[in-house]
């Protein structure tokens, strides 16, 4: 991708709730924005435009191109935010819309997502992110940032600080997205699926809020069997976390991380409450499956995985 112009050509393709919240404030800004997502919540955008809500402010945007199936025509920046189990479906749906100079960009939960998108499009197509905001989609056309842990991260795959990846950064953080250039974006990434290891698939399964989860003993104990579980994967696995033991992954967790998004209820629980297929076997699950590759046994991470399924499978009761 050469430097990108002052106004860009950006596609979201899976315009959920942290779809809408980006494209709604790169449009807000100037920039040519297309939202492919789901029939109510686009027709609803068509109508009456997009509101957003929240910690970064309460607007309405007028100027977004909402349609259901991918235009053909190129984009400068392809943000991928569906769900991961939809990765390579979607991936082969932006066909259309990715020409010798689109880069697609993974902001998507759970391990798995980039080596799939790399497959598809080529390593050289593809810039991982990490986003730890929360929304929420109310209703169709509504959408409500909650809270923010951190900044928004992207990076290239090799870790080089290249100026595409800059360019990226300065257009999601002028547009009010708090952003950054990652040096070393799968570590990144791995920080975010530990984050949502220990708290997305408790808080689906109790119902309960992350501070709920911290303030719990019980909970906490669970969380530190699970993070273990996952530092053994990842130390089999060559995947360097930068951080040595999960005891002091946890002091993050607990004293920096968590406290932002105490009152954060997880997507996964969302998803449950709604009837709809949760990520867990690209959070948890990623865990289970590298550990049975590596002879590393996972039982915590294994019987909460089989607890989300089972609120899957019997429903919201």
């Amino acid at each position: 991708m050469k430097n990108l112009p002052r106004k860009v050509k950006i596609a979201i393709m899976g315009a959920g709730a942290i779809g809408s919240v980006i494209g709604g404030m790169l449009g807000r800004k100037g920039h040519k924005v297309t939202l492919i997502g789901r029939k109510p919540h686009i027709d609803t955008i068509r109508k009456n435009g997009l509101h957003i809500s929240g910690i970064w402010g309460d607007f309405t945007v007028h100027t977004l191109n909402a349609v259901t199936e991918p235009p053909h025509e190129y984009q400068d920046i392809i943000f991928l935010t569906v769900k991961s189990f939809d990765t390579v479906k979607a991936a082969k749906e932006t066909m259309p819309m990715v020409g010798t100079n689109t880069v697609v960009v993974s902001i998507q939960n759970g391990l798995g997502n980039i080596e799939t998108l790399v497959e598809i499009f080529g390593k050289e197509k593809i810039i991982g992110g990490m986003a730890i905001f929360g929304a929420i989609l109310h209703e169709p056309g509504n959408v409500k940032v909650t809270v923010i842990a951190s900044e928004t991260l992207v990076g290239e795959l090799d870790s080089s600080l290249t100026s595409r990846i800059k360019d990226i950064a300065d257009i999601l953080d002028s547009a009010g997205i708090p952003a950054k250039t990652s040096d070393n974006i799968m570590r990144d990434i791995w920080h975010k699926v530990l984050y949502n290891i220990a708290l997305n698939p408790l808080s689906a399964i109790f119902g309960v809020s992350y501070g709920e989860i911290a303030d719990n003993s019980h909970t906490r104990w669970l969380i530190k069997q699970m993070i273990s579980e996952a530092f053994q994967v990842a130390k089999v696995s060559d995947q360097s976390l930068g951080i040595n033991t999960s005891d002091e992954y946890l002091e993050i967790l607990w004293n920096q991380k968590l406290p932002p998004t105490r009152d954060h209820k997880s997507s996964m629980l969302q998803d449950i409450l709604h009837g709809k297929k949760t990520e867990i076997d690209y959070i948890n699950g990623a865990i289970i499956k590298l550990g049975a590759k590596h002879g590393v046994e996972t039982p915590y991470n294994s019987a909460i995985a089989s607890m989300v399924k089972a609120k899957e499978s019997l429903g919201h009761r």
